[in-house]
């Protein structure tokens, strides 16, 4: 007789760096708190309006929602090239396993999202450029989102609306 044994799953726990080691995480995602107990609680996670799972954190009596997935890539995932994003590969925004989880750019992350179909174009999307660089976007929101300015101003910037500071254009077809 063949008996099989399952061997247990140990998870690995990592403090969550900036809460003085009153947090940490799992490579499975729980989240437990030693915040002022002796033995940890797990803590509840909330999935927000944009379909990311959060959990709530204290510091210094102030509380802020954070995202499970970049808790998890911070402590997980190595980031040499410090990319400021996190991109889940499968697109699904409740899989935050290890191995769907990888560091981007804020253009590779919309680009992935183009390339899944979780976003499309549409009548606002249109081919920018950066004069100054030469960069490339697929739209206005990427241009404003990689450049970290406002969307209205990206827009105005394109319009024309001050053409001596404006670094933006339409790219010609």
């Amino acid at each position: 007789m063949n008996l099989e044994y399952e061997k247990p799953l140990i998870e690995t726990w990592k403090t969550i760096d900036g809460y003085f080691n009153n947090y940490q995480i799992s490579d499975s995602g729980k989240i437990r708190s030693y915040k002022n107990i002796v033995e940890p609680i797990l803590l509840n996670q909330r999935k927000d309006r944009a379909g990311y799972l959060t959990v709530s954190l204290s510091l210094n009596g102030i509380d802020s929602t954070k995202l499970v997935h970049r808790l998890k890539a911070e402590a997980f995932i190595d980031n040499p090239e410090n990319k400021p994003c996190i991109n889940h590969l499968d697109g699904d925004k409740l899989n935050n396993a290890l191995d769907n989880l990888e560091w981007a750019t804020h253009a590779e992350n919309i680009q992935h999202a183009y390339n899944l179909g979780l976003i499309s174009g549409g009548k606002r999307n249109a081919n920018v450029v950066d004069i100054r660089t030469g960069q490339e976007f697929n739209s206005i929101k990427e241009a404003a989102l990689v450049l970290d300015i406002n969307y209205s101003t990206c827009r105005n910037m394109l319009s024309g609306w001050n053409k001596q500071t404006s670094y933006l254009q339409y790219k010609a077809s």
